[in-house]
């Protein structure tokens, strides 16, 4: 760690506990006990007993934890160089470290690939185990592929048909523990209907068997007795081929959109112009975006400074300006929106009733009558018109209702 040229104070290992009542306390992934005593946890960093026994445990210093602990160990090193064990929440975001058994290296060959969603879906030749698929799709910085709609399943199905050598099963990025099975990549369970689905929710997902759905394993598709393909648990273990997804870098979306009660919100990641941003919404069953309200506004800024990737600083959000001349000539200026055709209050309208969004000033000018979205900070935004040709990013509202899926119409190719 200390001779990275990037600073690293700790990084994950393969060692954690359910909870702070787990019985069994800190285990290593193969089920080995990583003892943590109150002999073994160190008062500060400046204990000159610090390498008197292993295990050695570090009181967490920076970070707040629950009182009875965190569930995730990461490995630091104080004064220097001296390795201590860290008790962390599970969901922060540190490097981490891997191991592998040294062995032959399977030969990987990547047989076809296939648009769907926002991306590529690849499927490779080598028999790994679902562990090992999921880590060769991270090294080759893609993810073990989630396939959330008929329409993705069904091409992968005919692409593993048509494969030389012709496949019939291969890996995909779901697991099951205890019951729960879930897509790794973005925690939801496959049982539930995404915001990529085309089917009714009865009819997801498409199990070999839906009425003895095994307790854990991990997922796989199979195309080996049905002439569709469909879903089927199998031991972890086994070695089959494996399919992994590349996200489009110039088209991709948050990997788990935001949404509230009525909407996903679909950061676009690609840079339109206002007229060309509100068509893309519409290829997607979904609208450009339309702060109608306090709420809305607040998932506006959330999907703009809240995800993995960049914040975003300035969005088209729905809305134009309108110019209209009275007997008198005198010019006045409206914003309309013009998926509700109703007028967005300003400083100037006088509805004092109705919501208004934060309007950076009261003057408006025909040569910016597109109005964009700026976050200030984090929770904080302000709105104003832009000339229409100026190329930004973009957000669309998708209806929870809209079963069609949002991205499909935005970059997928037939095959």
């Amino acid at each position: 760690m200390q001779r990275f040229y990037v600073a690293i104070e700790s990084v994950w290992i393969g060692a954690r506990r359910d909870s702070a009542d787990d019985p069994e306390g800190y285990r290593w992934s193969h089920g080995v006990e990583l003892r943590r005593t109150a002999a073994d946890v160190l008062p500060n960093e400046m204990d000159a007993n610090l390498q008197r026994h292993y295990p050695m445990w570090l009181n967490r210093t920076r970070i707040p934890v629950p009182e009875g602990g965190a569930d995730c160990v990461a490995l630091e090193r104080v004064n220097h160089d001296k390795p201590v064990f860290l008790d962390l929440p599970c969901l922060l975001e540190r490097p981490f470290v891997c191991e592998k058994e040294a062995h032959s290296q399977v030969r990987v060959q990547e047989l076809k690939s296939v648009r769907c969603r926002a991306g590529l879906y690849r499927l490779f030749d080598g028999r790994m185990d679902w562990h090992q698929a999921a880590a060769y799709c991270v090294i080759k910085k893609m993810t073990l592929a989630n396939v959330p709609s008929m329409k993705c399943l069904k091409k992968l199905g005919l692409t593993m048909l048509k494969a030389r050598p012709s496949i019939e099963s291969a890996w995909v990025g779901a697991k099951g523990v205890l019951g729960q099975w879930t897509w790794i990549d973005t925690g939801l369970s496959i049982f539930t209907s995404s915001v990529y689905s085309d089917v009714s929710a009865g009819e997801w997902p498409p199990m070999r068997d839906s009425s003895t759905i095994k307790q854990s394993g991990c997922l796989q598709i199979d195309r080996h007795e049905t002439k569709s393909p469909v879903f089927m648990e199998a031991r972890c273990e086994r070695k089959m081929q494996f399919i992994c997804y590349q996200g489009s870098p110039g088209l991709r979306t948050t990997v788990l959109p935001p949404s509230d009660d009525n909407y996903y919100y679909i950061l676009v990641r690609q840079s339109f112009y206002w007229q060309h941003a509100f068509e893309n919404c519409k290829k997607m069953n979904g609208t450009l975006a339309s702060v109608e309200n306090n709420d809305v506004l607040i998932q506006l800024l959330l999907a703009m400074g809240e995800n993995k990737d960049e914040p975003v600083e300035h969005i088209w959000i729905s809305g134009r300006l309108n110019m209209t001349k009275d007997a008198s000539e005198s010019v006045s200026y409206a914003w309309w929106n013009p998926i509700s055709g109703k007028r967005i209050v300003d400083p100037k309208s006088g509805d004092v009733m109705a919501y208004m969004p934060p309007w950076l000033d009261e003057e408006f000018t025909v040569d910016s009558p597109c109005l964009n979205l700026d976050r200030q900070d984090h929770l904080n935004g302000v709105i104003y018109g832009l000339p229409c040709d100026t190329p930004q990013y973009s957000i669309c509202m998708i209806e929870k209702s809209t079963k069609a899926g949002p991205t499909d119409a935005l970059s997928e190719d037939s095959t």
